[in-house]
Parts: structure tokens; sequence; C-alpha cells
């Protein structure tokens, strides 16, 4: 199958800096994708508990807000770990989450294991840096970008795909390539390559 890759021209920005974007989480993900869509001028808010991710965000210059006030923004970005991001979703987000807004992932497990299920009528959509944040965020400060892959997996709006090149052309990723795949397909062969490649043939191989 043909590989459908976009670019800088692909991607209009202006529809992202028009909207609220809100980060959910502040880990190594999430400050990257936070700091360098506030460089690209878009409206960022943070969503984070009390704690060191906290504290980091108000170094940056953010206002963290409780979970559940930040996710009334039009995009949500979960950069939470797997493990707890149903829990974040169905305790602060899903309660209040209404038609036309859009949920953004960085990975594609919750998705594809059917662990966060969001309603009909609101945007599903991923962009997955490949690389760590700490790279995303060097590179963009450096004029560069980091590939990454897109994915739609609910269309409502009929505008989703618009709204994932905007957010991969805010966090600099169009400056590389953004590959379009699937949330399966991006869950499977991260899994595969971490799981499988990095954790068991590597380590087996050097034994």
């Amino acid at each position: 199958m043909a590989l459908t890759i976009y670019s800088q021209a692909d991607a209009d920005l202006d529809f992202l800096r028009s909207r609220r974007v809100a980060v959910i989480g502040y880990g190594n993900q999430g400050r990257a994708h936070a700091l360098n869509l506030r460089d690209s001028g878009v409206t960022v808010l943070i969503g984070q508990r009390p704690g060191k991710s906290f504290e980091a965000a108000v170094a940056d210059g953010f206002a963290p807000l409780p979970v559940a006030e930040a996710a009334s923004a039009d995009l949500l970005i979960l950069t939470l770990p797997d493990e707890s991001a149903s829990q974040t979703y169905d305790g602060a987000i899903s309660p209040t989450l209404r038609s036309g807004q859009a949920l953004g992932f960085v990975h594609g497990f919750n998705i594809r294991f059917g662990f966060i299920k969001p309603p009909a009528g609101v945007d599903v959509v991923m962009i997955a840096p490949k690389g760590p944040g700490t790279l995303l965020r060097t590179l963009y400060t450096q004029g560069k970008g980091l590939p990454a892959l897109m994915a739609v997996h609910q269309d409502a709006s009929g505008s989703a795909k618009q709204t994932a090149l905007a957010w991969a052309a805010g966090i600099g990723s169009t400056r590389a390539a953004v590959i379009e795949t699937t949330f399966a397909v991006e869950t499977e062969t991260d899994l595969f390559g971490e799981q499988v490649v990095l954790c068991g043939g590597v380590s087996a191989l050097t034994k």
C-alpha cells in the first residue's frame, strides 16, 4: 500500500490558531507539544494535577488548570501514560465532552484496545511523533521537525484531518514528514518494536 505523506504545504496552522487547545498532562510529550504549539501562535491550556509536572508547567509560563476545566477546549491532546489515560478521561473529560470538540492522541493504544470510547459527535485524531518529546522540542527550536504519524479514527465534523495536520504543523512535524496511518497500525507496530524487538529481540541477541 502506497504511503500518503504530508508536508508544510498541506497544513493550515491558522485553523488551529483560531481555536483553544488543551494539552492534558505535562510530561515528556506533553511539555514538547505545549511549548511548540504556543511558540507557533496557538492558544494552549494545560490540564495537570498538582505535582512535579504542574510545577514544570508553571516554570514554563503556563497556568495549569484542573483537567475537567481544561477539557472545555476545542482540541484536547491526551499525553498521559497509557495505563492511566482512561481513568482521567472517564473521570474528568467524558462528563463534559460535547459535540464539535476533538480528541487528540499521541499514541493509539487506548483507542485501539477500547479503553477510551469517545462519543459519536467528537473528532478523534492522532499525531504520534517518532521520537521522545525532548527531541521534538529541540528540533523545533532549531527550525527543523521530527517526523510523525497521523491518523483519523473518527471524523464527526468533516475537518478532523485538517485539525490533525494543523496540530502537526504546530509542533513542527510537517517540516519533516507526516505519514498517514491508522490507530491500529500505529499501536501494533509501536508495541512490536518496543516489546518484541527492543525489550525481547535485542536482549536475546545480546545473550
